[in-house]
């Protein structure tokens, strides 16, 4: 039983190792309505809403357009940071953190 156990927790951790690779390999997919909801309660305004939801629309297709111009550390730095579900999920600011790792890259010496 004991064997039956430790093979279980050890394909869990592989798989579950395994889709991170590939998730930092795509961009990512975020309930941006939920994220733009917030930011709606704490600014009031419908214009704001739809704004937002632009906003997010046009940094998703930028992330998309730019993905592989990022390096794969970058990627999946940013993506852990903007990511967790237990806050408000963006492609803006997921687009602005891999922006701001490749400028850091650049700097000169």
């Amino acid at each position: 039983m004991a064997k039956l156990t430790i093979m279980v927790a050890t394909t869990t951790i592989a798989v579950g190792t395994s889709s991170l690779a590939v998730r930092a390999d795509e961009v990512p997919r975020y309930d941006v309505a939920k994220s733009c909801k917030v930011d709606v309660q704490a600014y009031q305004g419908n214009e704001n809403r739809a704004g937002c939801m632009t906003d997010e629309q046009n940094g998703r297709t930028t992330l998309v357009a730019q993905w592989t111009q990022f390096t794969p550390d970058s990627r999946s730095r940013c993506t852990k940071i903007v990511g967790d579900a237990a806050g408000p999920q963006s492609y803006v600011e997921l687009l602005t953190c891999l922006q701001m790792a490749k400028d850091v890259k650049t700097l000169p010496k």
